[in-house]
């Protein structure tokens, strides 16, 4: 596994999960010699299915379309660019884009060739850039040209990359320009014989461990991706048109953006950060009919959707992860759009979704419930000694299957240690608790730093939340746990307050009374702070890490 790594970069083997590819349509992994993703997830399509007219990718900034054949193209120029600048098979690339195509061309490519793909985002500043492309040790960096400027900051510290290309064309004489190495680019390229388990990518993401940890996935695993994790979900076509609201540079957007449209011939809009209002033109425009986003965006959605736009929508999927989907925004979209929405749960160590409330897609989970595994994953609840819990009990979620936690170590000093709290005996220890019922449903209790632990006893966050939330004063609420002298934690709420309600004292015991009223007295909210705004990430998460650290100040 990850034979294309330095083993200098991988955490004791001890320490690695179980990848188990039992499943039937992954048996790819055990008898390719050669696999390699791009082969796979784009070439393949074109060469075999004939997608070389189908669009690919609408660009929405500016209004023009990609077909599968240009875009092949590209790709194999910029692979072909890449590799005159000696970048060598194994080799990391990092690059950095908002939602444009050059995003695609370049993951892409940097596969193709056998490298490793590196992404960021536009959200992650110099500080963020510089420890990526350091940690990683990669060769070269991408960047659009009119967001260079954190680059450029991050430069001087670069210790190891050696040029960065701006996309399209560079103003800067330091910085390569895309265009023209791709007009003296050969347009044939043959994908690098890799193999199905060696490195294609790293997705970096955050946590408590002060710098974001790098998780590293295999050709297979982006495959695999398309394959389960949508495919025997949502089972897309060539007709099929997605749209996913979070940043192409996250692990949870890159999926939707590339691997799963491209490996099924259909077609992705790329917008940059869209408002609701321009999402709903987007869903109208283009003939939407897979949606991907967190409850957050869909309860933005719903603030501005007018009824008159039913009519003119194509939805036939929508998903929501990031955080858990609340009960009160599945049924207000459900009567609003007339098309139900689901949880899905995943998360970047596993590289995509692993838990899924739909299969094939035909709602399957009850009620609220999560779901359960996806083929090819299992998974048990267990207590803090890793004992399995019983039915209705909450336990920490453990899996192990198709994908695994597997981090890249280099510069973070935590990563080996994290390596081995995070797997145990094969097992992927996950920070989320859940309740199972007797036939296996999975129902979310809370993420374990979101369990708070006031005068001895637990409390959920989200069940606080979701209390709040039925408020009539309240628009958005998150809570955490504050040190408190006496009971060591308390439960404090950040509220957005609705319109026609203004903070006051008086507001502050009406709720907590109403809190009182609807849960045990002892879950209700000491503290409420009425915000303006919630801070939030570029996945449209509530940055509830930075409240815990305002109140602690």
């Amino acid at each position: 596994m990850f034979d294309n790594v330095p083993k200098r970069f991988l955490p004791p083997e001890e320490a690695w999960p179980d990848f188990v590819y039992a499943l039937p349509e992954v048996s790819y992994v055990h008898y390719r010699e050669s696999f390699n993703a791009t082969s796979e997830i784009l070439d393949a399509g074109i060469s075999k299915n004939g997608w070389a007219g189908n669009i690919a990718i609408y660009d929405a900034n500016k209004n023009k379309t990609w077909s599968y054949a240009r875009l092949q193209e590209e790709v194999n120029r910029l692979g072909n660019a890449l590799k005159k600048l000696g970048v060598e098979p194994g080799d990391r690339v990092m690059w950095r884009f908002g939602e444009v195509p050059e995003a695609a061309v370049a993951q892409l490519a940097i596969w193709k060739i056998g490298a490793i793909n590196v992404s960021s985002a536009l959200p992650e500043r110099a500080r963020e850039i510089e420890f990526m492309a350091n940690d990683t040790e990669a060769k070269v960096l991408i960047c659009q040209a009119d967001e260079v400027e954190q680059v450029l900051r991050a430069r001087p510290s670069l210790k190891t990359v050696k040029y960065v290309i701006s996309v399209p064309e560079s103003q800067n004489s330091d910085l390569l320009d895309y265009r023209k190495l791709l007009n003296e680019a050969s347009a044939e390229l043959e994908p690098y014989p890799t193999r199905p388990t060696d490195a294609a990518s790293i997705f970096y993401t955050g946590g408590t461990t002060g710098h974001p940890k790098g998780c590293i996935h295999s050709h297979a695993t982006e495959v695999i991706i398309s394959d389960v994790m949508c495919g025997l979900v949502c089972e897309p076509n060539p007709k099929d048109v997605f749209l996913c609201l979070p940043p192409i540079g996250h692990a949870f957007g890159n999926g939707e953006k590339i691997n799963f449209p491209l490996r099924f011939g259909a077609s992705a809009v790329y917008k940059e950060r869209p408002t609701p209002n321009e999402t709903w033109d987007l869903l109208r425009r283009y003939k939407v009919s897979i949606l991907a986003a967190s409850p957050t965006s869909y309860r933005l959605m719903l603030d501005c959707f007018d009824p008159s736009y039913r009519g003119e929508l194509n939805l036939k999927f929508v998903v929501a992860s990031g955080e858990m989907l609340t009960k009160d925004v599945a049924d207000k979209w459900n009567e609003k759009i007339g098309v139900g929405i689901h949880n899905s749960v995943g998360m970047t160590p596993l590289r995509h979704i692993f838990i899924e409330s739909v299969f094939k897609r035909v709602k399957v989970a009850p009620g609220n419930s999560v779901g359960k595994p996806l083929p090819g994953y299992e998974f048990k609840l267990i207590d803090d000694k890793g004992n399995k819990v019983r039915n209705g009990e909450v336990g920490r979620l453990a899996v192990r299957g198709l994908t695994g936690i597997v981090y890249w170590c280099n510069l973070h000093p935590q990563m080996p240690g994290k390596q081995k709290q995070d797997v145990v005996d094969g097992w992927n220890l996950l920070d989320d608790a859940y309740t199972q019922d007797e036939d296996g449903w999975l129902n979310f209790i809370t993420r374990l730093d979101n369990m708070i632990v006031t005068a001895g006893r637990q409390v959920a966050a989200p069940e606080v939340e979701e209390v709040l939330a039925t408020h009539p004063a309240v628009h958005q609420v998150a809570v955490v746990g504050v040190p408190d002298r006496i009971r060591g934690n308390v439960v404090k709420a950040f509220i957005e307050l609705n319109p026609g309600y203004a903070k006051s004292d008086d507001l502050v015991t009406e709720i907590q009374g109403y809190a009182k009223d609807n849960m045990a007295t002892y879950k209700y909210p000491r503290i409420i702070e009425f915000i303006d705004k919630m801070p939030r990430d570029a996945v449209g998460k509530i940055r509830r890490r930075l409240l815990r650290e305002t109140s602690k100040s």
